[in-house]
């Protein structure tokens, strides 16, 4: 095999249907070892399965691996599958990379049955080799007693140095981190009204191959062995400017996907942005040019609950630095739209939030392509409009909006629906059965407003009870995992039943 052909089929190495059919092959020749039929020996399965496709069961494989066939086969499944795993945790990615990772190859099969039993051996060992890859996590800080300690230890088994950049905490934060975690390396910088400032002084600080930036109001679910395997492998991707997002569960259950926590050194990335700060390569790009990993690897995150932005005075901080943003990049809708929404939080009036987003909307002018922002905009404003239709702007229209330009976004489904429900017109079971048949054949559902789209399933249950279908409504209702739509049903339906239990012996 050539360098070219090797450097060519290395890039199964992230490509999850090439392992997928690995570890069926392995398994189908594992049973078929067990159980031979007169006419196969072990090692011939792949050959007469599918000819042409070798088995990796030859003294190619590097001397540290079983001795006998049986031990290398066990070894190298779970090592295949060890892989998948890795794979598997990468949810949604940058259209650049879903060939690489989630799209059988062009000819793969025929590439593949190209090669005898020793070359594939030898490239199955180079693809399963682990990377090796360091990880920098860095913190900014300011007055985090309540919560440094819990960020810290959840990363003490991953990372090969911990920053934290202090701003001048006034509280125990800092004497918490030397008392009990002594190999952390504890930096001091004046506050400047600016985030994006602080992240690029602890990208500076940072030595790792990764740069993992964490706020101390969050933590790493999970000992972070996977995570650290995880980055190991995707250090030598082929793809420039790579950004892996955690998701963040934040402590109302809300959770966000492109967050944008690590990304490797090399790659030169910068923040720009006093508040919500924006990670870019070419400032000019706004985050275009990134190439995105987005998966299951999960903080928590507490920084936002209500006695947490009173305590910080988070709001009126907000509201001051994202109007900096808003003069300093008027045509981009990303600071409208977190202005517009702190301020709806911090309890301004309707009209002035819609205002808000208004203009915002306004910049896109006639563009049709999809953006995060826009998307976010559109929802914060369907919400008002729910709760306040005296802005004389039809909820449908909005709705029809949403679902036109993000059709996989069940929150448009949920609005217009919302709409008949609340309207009463049209006929409610047809559009309830025609909301649920297009919930079911969403390829891949996402919401913003709820992570697994329970809202549109209570709502369309909701529905059916209202038109007497309660069999149907009460499916629907078991189909629900939101512990806080399962309590708000049930205290409802209790007080129903109690209801309906006085009129039946009335």
């Amino acid at each position: 095999m050539t360098t070219m052909d090797r450097d060519w089929l290395n890039a199964y190495r992230y490509n999850l249907p090439f392992f997928e059919t690995i570890h069926k092959e392995l398994l189908r020749s594992a049973e078929e070892s067990r159980n031979p039929g007169p006419e196969h020996a072990f090692g011939e399965v792949r050959a007469q399965a599918e000819p042409g496709m070798p088995l990796p069961l030859s003294g190619s494989v590097h001397s540290t691996q079983p001795s006998s066939a049986d031990g290398l086969a066990e070894n190298l499944l779970r090592r295949v599958e060890k892989r998948i795993t890795l794979l598997e945790k990468v949810r949604e990615c940058s259209d650049e990379l879903a060939s690489l990772i989630g799209e059988e190859p062009p000819h793969m099969r025929e590439e593949l049955a190209a090669l005898n039993g020793s070359e594939y051996g030898e490239l199955l060992e180079d693809l399963l080799r682990p990377g090796q890859a360091s990880i920098s996590v860095v913190i900014p800080v300011f007055n985090e007693e309540r919560c440094i300690a819990r960020c810290l230890d959840s990363v003490q088994g991953l990372a090969d140095e911990i920053i934290v950049l202090d701003t001048g905490s006034t509280d125990g934060t800092v004497d918490i981190i030397r008392g009990g975690h002594p190999h952390v390396r504890i930096e001091f910088a004046e506050w400047q009204d600016d985030f994006a400032e602080i992240r690029n002084r602890l990208n500076d600080l940072a030595a790792g191959d990764w740069i993992f930036q964490l706020d101390a109001d969050e933590a790493l679910i999970g000992d972070g062995a996977e995570l650290r395997a995880f980055l190991g492998l995707f250090y030598d991707c082929p793809a420039e400017a790579l950004v892996v997002s955690p998701k963040i569960v934040n402590h109302d259950g809300g959770e966000l996907t492109l967050t944008r926590r690590m990304y490797r050194r090399e790659d030169g990335l910068r923040y720009y942005g006093v508040i919500h700060e924006d990670l870019r390569r070419e400032m000019d790009e706004r985050g275009a040019d990134l190439r995105h990993l987005m998966t299951n690897f999960t903080l928590s995150h507490d920084g936002y609950e209500p006695k947490v932005i009173k305590a910080k005075n988070k709001h009126e901080r907000n509201i001051r630095l994202e109007e900096q943003m808003v003069s300093r990049e008027p045509d981009n809708i990303r600071w409208h739209y977190f202005l517009a929404r702190e301020k709806q939080e911090a309890g301004y009036p309707d009209h002035e939030v819609v205002e808000g987003i208004r203009k915002g909307l306004r910049l896109r002018g006639t563009r049709t392509e999809p953006d995060h922002f826009h998307l976010r905009s559109l929802l914060l404003l369907a919400g008002i409009l729910d709760r306040q239709p005296q802005y004389n702007e039809p909820l449908n229209a909005l709705a029809e909006e949403i679902n036109a330009i993000y059709p996989d976004c069940t929150d448009g489904l949920y609005y217009l629906l919302l709409h008949e429900y609340t309207d009463g017109t049209g006929n409610l079971v047809t559009r309830a059965e025609s909301g649920l048949n297009r919930l079911k054949q969403l390829e891949h559902p996402y919401s913003l407003l709820h992570p697994r789209s329970d809202h549109v399933t209570r709502l369309i249950g909701e529905i059916f009870m209202a038109a007497g279908q309660y069999k149907r409504a009460f499916h629907l209702y078991s189909l629900i995992s939101d512990e806080r739509i399962l309590q708000d049903l049930r205290e409802r339906l209790g007080g129903l039943q109690e209801e309906i239990a006085a009129f039946l012996e009335g």
